[in-house]
């Protein structure tokens, strides 16, 4: 079969796992009597981290675009909050990089959203 008139049907986005990503939030967002230890912060961050910048670089979000001056913000606000100048550090106090981890997991849905309404509206728009 020429390779040419095969459907394409691979995933569209292989590496953004959604059940992964609401696992991720779900435990930064957990109500705790008091702070996890430092490593559970350290490598819940960088799990969100990742999937953060994954979701940030699905392109399907038209920031571009006149109308879409929210989702602007979002990735201005993301970005700002990806700065290596202001990420959490070894000498950083134990409450700041979890409340640091708990603002990541809150952007990290709110991409998270807005990619899973993206799918769904272009899947909407590809049936009907």
């Amino acid at each position: 079969m020429n390779s040419s008139t095969a459907p394409d049907v691979r995933p569209r986005d292989p590496g953004i796992d959604v059940d992964a990503i609401a696992l991720a939030i779900d435990h930064a967002r957990a109500d705790r009597a008091g702070l996890p230890p430092r490593c559970v912060v350290n490598a819940g961050t960088d799990e969100l981290v990742a999937h953060l910048r994954r979701l940030m670089s699905a392109d399907e979000y038209g920031h571009d675009e006149p109308d879409r001056g929210a989702v602007r913000l979002l990735f201005r606000a993301a970005y700002r909050h990806l700065d290596v100048a202001v990420r959490p550090d070894a000498t950083t106090p134990d409450a700041a990089a979890y409340a640091y981890w708990r603002t990541v997991a809150s952007l990290t849905a709110a991409f998270g959203d807005l990619y899973q309404e993206m799918r769904q509206g272009a899947g909407e728009t590809a049936e009907g």
